[in-house]
């Protein structure tokens, strides 16, 4: 394999990257590592990932997305044409500027349908682990009602990164968190209205009481 070259220095490792990479295996905890490096460093977004080293990626690409592109626009560049080794040998379909083989217009637009099919499925044992790992429950089924609702959240144009990103954020609502997370399960969570309030839930600010 080629040596990974690149002009980006450096960038900043948040402590909810460490927090995630705890959570997860020795071998899912190399495969998080090596996609944030290769995403902040050579521009490369980890398609090949999957299982829990996927979902633990997802929970943070929201804040790894904004720095590339903080990174891109004060440079003016685009990581993945500014080094010049992205494309490594062999046509690798992980890595950037492999195309894919050359197919008809119509196969390729039935293709990408099959994909954007594939990309609305959630691995409901995969999003039960996630969910029990952020909130230390050991919840065993997702039950028919919440697939019913997620599958009706993606089709109003949620994604899963979305999901990934609630379970996350209402972690860290005070309400739940004093209650011990007894009302905060995946039928609440993906209910229309919850799912929108802790995806654009802000960080919470510690307030200080004055007796």
């Amino acid at each position: 394999m080629a040596q990974k070259l690149t002009k980006r220095k450096a960038f900043k490792f948040y402590r909810s990257y460490y927090d995630v990479y705890n959570e997860l295996s020795n071998a899912d905890k190399l495969k998080f590592i090596e996609a944030i490096l290769d995403r902040q460093f050579l521009g490369i977004k980890p398609n090949n990932l999957t299982g829990m080293a996927r979902f633990a990626y997802l929970s943070q690409e929201h804040s790894i997305d904004l720095q590339v592109k903080g990174y891109e626009d004060a440079t003016k560049s685009n990581l993945c044409t500014e080094n010049e080794d992205v494309i490594l040998e062999n046509n690798d379909p992980y890595k950037g500027g492999y195309e894919g083989p050359n197919v008809d217009p119509p196969m390729q637009e039935k293709e990408k349908e099959k994909e954007k099919e594939k990309e609305q499925l959630i691995d409901s044992s995969k999003l039960l682990s996630l969910y029990n790992s952020i909130l230390g429950k050991t919840a065993r089924v997702v039950n028919t009602k919440t697939k019913s609702q997620i599958k009706d959240r993606l089709k109003e144009g949620y994604t899963k990164e979305d999901i990934v990103k609630a379970i996350t954020n209402a972690s860290k609502d005070p309400h739940h968190i004093d209650s011990n997370y007894k009302y905060l399960t995946l039928e609440f969570l993906t209910k229309p209205d919850k799912l929108d309030r802790f995806v654009n839930m802000g960080d919470y600010k510690i307030k200080t009481q004055i007796l």
